[in-house]
C-alpha cells in the first residue's frame, strides 16, 4: 500500500461522460430497474436491503470482467486508464473474483489464469526459489502480503498445491527477516530501509492463522530473534502486538509506527485486516477475547466512517490533518479499503458468529448494487457514476459475495434487511438482535420478504407479539406454504422467542410473511433455515 497526501478528494461528485475519455459505460441509471433484481410491484423499497441474488452476483461480475479484465489475469486501473493495475490492488480484484468463484461456480478457469498471470511476469529465480515474485526490491512487504493472501484463496478454490507452496514459501521468506522486536514486535514496511512499521504489512499474520490450518506443527525461524515458531504462533504474537500498538480504548485503529503524520490515521483498511486476522483466530482457539476485540473495532467503524440511516461506509480519516475524507473513486488506491474491512468483517461474522453485523454488510452491498451502472457497483457505494477504479468496484462486488455467503453460512436472515409490504416496516427495538425488527404486519397485504435464503428443512422465526393466538401467513416463492402460529410475549419489542416450522425450502429461494385473513400481528426479528 502506498500512502499519500491525500491530494485527490471527492467530495460527492459524480462523474461525467465528458471527464472521461474512452471506455464509457453507458447512461447512468440509480435502479436499473428493468434489469434482474427489480423491485416486486407493491413493496416498500425503503429500509429494504440485501435483496440481490446469486445470479445477480453472476451478472455483475461477467460485467466486471467484460470492462475491466486485461492481458489473461490482469485488470485495468479504471476505464479511461487501461494500464494493468500494480499487483497489490489486483491482489484485491483477483481475491473478489475467487471468493464469487467459491459461492457461484463460476469462473475457476479465470483463477488458475490470474494467478500464473501474476506470476509469470512478476517472478524471478531468486533467493533459493525459482519463481521467486520478488523481482522488485522497490515493491513493499504489505504488497506482497495481499499476493499471499490471493494465492491462498486462489488455493482453496482450485486445489493446485503450487499455490498453497507459494505462498508458505513467500510468508516464510518474509517472517524469517523482516520481523523482530523494534518497537516490540511486527513486520516491517520496507525490506530495505526500515524506517516504518504499519497495520497493512503484517497482513502476513492473516496468511500465517490460514497456514496454521494446513501446517499445524511446522516451525519457521526467525534470524533477528532467534526463535522457531508455528504459524498459530506467528499471527498471536502479532495480533498481540498489533491489539498493543494500535487499537485505540474507543475501538479506533491507528496506522504506524514511522514519525510520520499518518502514523495516527484511521483506515477502515486496518480495522478490516484486524477483524480478519482475529477472527482467524477465534476460529482456530475459540478464545473469546478476540470477539471482545473484533466487536469493539467493528462497532467504531460502524459509527465513525459512515453516512446516513444505514451506515454505508464512505469515509477514511487523516486524524492529524484534514479529518475525514472520501477517498476519490477513480484516482485514489484508498477507495479499496472499505472493501478489505468488509472482507474483515466478514470474516468476523461467519468465523466468530458475530450475526449482528449482517444486516450493515448487506446495506452496503445493496447500497453499492443500487447505484450501479452498466451493472457495475458503485466504487463509492452510495453514488452512481460512470467510472471507478478497478478495485472500487470490486469492492462493491465482494460486499455482495460476503452477504450472499454469510446468509447461506449463517442460515440467518435479518427481517429489516427484507422486502417490506404495506403497511410492514422496520422499526427500533433494543431487544431485537441487530437493534431493530419488522412491525406493523396488521393488515391485509402487509408484510416481510426474505431472500436468497439457503435450502433447508425447517425455518425458525423469532418473534414478539402481545397477541394472544398471532399467526401469519407463510409463502415459499410466492406459493402459499401453511399458516405460522407465534407464542404471546406480552409485548412488541421487549421479549422474543422462537417458533420452528417444517417446511421444503429450495437453495435461493424467497422467504415471505405475510398478513392475511384471519391472521394476527407479530412482529419479526429474524428467521433461520436449518
Amino acid at each position: 500500500m502506498r500512502y499519500r497526501t491525500h491530494a485527490l478528494r471527492a467530495t460527492g461528485i459524480v462523474l461525467t461522460s465528458a471527464m472521461l475519455t474512452g471506455g464509457l459505460l453507458a447512461s447512468a441509471t440509480t435502479a436499473n430497474a428493468t434489469t434482474a433484481g427489480a423491485r416486486t410491484p407493491g413493496a416498500t423499497t425503503a429500509n429494504a436491503a440485501a435483496t440481490f441474488s446469486s445470479a445477480d452476483l453472476v451478472r455483475t461480475t461477467n460485467s466486471f470482467l467484460s470492462h475491466y479484465a486485461v492481458n489473461g489475469g490482469d485488470f485495468k486501473t479504471d476505464l479511461s486508464n487501461t494500464s494493468a493495475i500494480h499487483f497489490w490492488e489486483a491482489s484485491f480484484d483477483r481475491e473478489t473474483l475467487t471468493d464469487a468463484s467459491r459461492l457461484t461456480g463460476q469462473w475457476k478457469d479465470k483463477i488458475s489464469e490470474a494467478y500464473y498471470r501474476y506470476e509469470n511476469t512478476h517472478s524471478v529465480d531468486r533467493f533459493g526459489n525459482p519463481k521467486c515474485w520478488i523481482g522488485n526490491d522497490t515493491d513493499w512487504n504489505d504488497d506482497y502480503s495481499w499476493a499471499v493472501q490471493f494465492a491462498l484463496d486462489a488455493y482453496e478454490a482450485t486445489g493446485d498445491r503450487h499455490m498453497r507452496d507459494q505462498a508458505k514459501w513467500h510468508t516464510d521468506f518474509f517472517y524469517r527477516d523482516y520481523y523482530d522486536d523494534v518497537h516490540g514486535g511486527g513486520f516491517w514496511r520496507e525490506r530495505g530501509t526500515k524506517d516504518q512499521k504499519d497495520v497493512p504489512s503484517n497482513g502476513f499474520a492473516i496468511a500465517a492463522s490460514e497456514l496454521a490450518r494446513y501446517y499445524p506443527d511446522a516451525t519457521v525461524h526467525n534470524n533477528p530473534l532467534n526463535t522457531d515458531k508455528t504459524y498459530l504462533q506467528i499471527a498471536q504474537d502479532t495480533y498481540d502486538w498489533l491489539k498493543k500498538s494500535f487499537l485505540r480504548p474507543d475501538g479506533g485503529f491507528e496506522n504506524s509506527f514511522s514519525g510520520r503524520s499518518w502514523d495516527d490515521n484511521l483506515y477502515t483498511y486496518n480495522a478490516g485486516v484486524f477483524l480478519e486476522l482475529g477472527a482467524n483466530l477465534y476460529d482456530l482457539t475459540k478464545d473469546d477475547t478476540y470477539l471482545a476485540d473484533g466487536r469493539k473495532v467493528a462497532d467504531f467503524a460502524r459509527s465513525h466512517f459512515t453516512t446516513g440511516s444505514k451506515q454505508i461506509i464512505v469515509d477514511e480519516d487523516d486524524v492529524g490533518g484534514n479529518g475525514l475524507y472520501r477517498p476519490d473513486p477513480v484516482g485514489n488506491y484508498e477507495i479499496v479499503f472499505k472493501g478489505i474491512f468488509l472482507r474483515g468483517l466478514y470474516k468476523f461474522i461467519t468465523l466468530g458468529g458475530q450475526d449482528q453485523y449482517l444486516g450493515w454488510l448487506g446495506d452496503n452491498a445493496q447500497s453499492s448494487y443500487d447505484h450501479r451502472t452498466d451493472d457495475l457497483p458503485s466504487a463509492t457505494f452510495d453514488q452512481t457514476l460512470t467510472n471507478g477504479r478497478s478495485t472500487g468496484v470490486a469492492s462493491g462486488l465482494a460486499a455482495m459475495t460476503y452477504t450472499l455467503a454469510a446468509q447461506k453460512r449463517t442460515g440467518r436472515i435479518e427481517a429489516e434487511t427484507g422486502l417490506h409490504y404495506g403497511t410492514g416496516r422496520n422499526e427500533s427495538a433494543s431487544s431485537a438482535s441487530n437493534g431493530q425488527l419488522v412491525g406493523s404486519i396488521d393488515k391485509a397485504g402487509a408484510g416481510v420478504e426474505f431472500h436468497n435464503v439457503a435450502a433447508a428443512k425447517s425455518l425458525t422465526f423469532r418473534t414478539a407479539s402481545a397477541n394472544k393466538g398471532a399467526k401469519l401467513s407463510l409463502y415459499i416463492n410466492g406459493r402459499f406454504a401453511r399458516k405460522v402460529n407465534f407464542p404471546y410475549t406480552g409485548n412488541w419489542n421487549a421479549t422474543f422467542t422462537d417458533t420452528s416450522v417444517p417446511v421444503s425450502v429450495p437453495d435461493g429461494a424467497t422467504v415471505k410473511l405475510q398478513f392475511d385473513s384471519g391472521d394476527s400481528a407479530a412482529n419479526i426479528d429474524y428467521i433461520t433455515g436449518s
